[in-house]
């Protein structure tokens, strides 16, 4: 509220401000947190759409059905098993948009263990089957599959270290999340 005569209340110097009401800090940190996670969140999404691009043109197959002229073109290398696992980490998003809505606990733990089942789990799971490959183009600089001159060795290893990335920053904001929303109401001792 603004006072009538100037800045300040009259008779006061400005320093009574110790006994006004603060914001709880695990409002502070719900805040914060939630818009953290929906960063994330939209990252995780954009690398979704990433994979699902990549794998297109196999899941045309699998289906059945003749993939576009553009996917045909593109010549993308053969999906391996852990792509397939690691797109069933949208369901767990999902689960933490909606968590992000209704500020449930329960939820933001259903995104925390989907998310290290299906994220965490495939993306390790990629980093070593593809550690063989990656020394021995380390060392021999010749690459078995290549993409576009590239060898796709690399390529699978800089998107699996930027899935890690991802996904760590959002177990980190979700468990942040999930303390704030499960210690809300209970008393501090001193």
């Amino acid at each position: 509220m603004s006072s009538r005569g100037g800045s300040r209340v009259a008779g006061s110097d400005g320093r009574d401000y110790q006994h006004r009401e603060r914001v709880a800090d695990h409002y502070v940190i719900s805040a914060t947190n939630k818009w953290r996670l929906r960063c994330v969140l939209y990252l995780h999404f954009s690398l979704l759409v990433m994979m699902l691009l990549r794998l297109s043109t196999s899941i045309f197959v699998g289906v059945g059905v003749r993939p576009p002229r553009l996917l045909q073109r593109m010549q993308f290398p053969r999906a391996q098993v852990w792509e397939y696992y690691w797109l069933l980490s949208v369901l767990p998003a999902v689960v933490g948009f909606l968590a992000l809505r209704r500020s449930k606990p329960i939820m933001i733990q259903q995104y925390f263990l989907g998310t290290l089942i299906f994220g965490v789990l495939p993306a390790l799971y990629g980093i070593f089957d593809q550690c063989d490959d990656m020394i021995l183009y380390w060392r021999t600089k010749e690459a078995t599959v290549k993409f576009r001159g590239f060898p796709m060795v690399v390529l699978w290893n800089m998107f699996l270290a930027v899935i890690l990335q991802v996904h760590g920053f959002g177990l980190g904001f979700a468990w942040a999340l999930w303390t704030a929303w499960t210690t809300r109401g209970s008393k501090k001792s001193r």
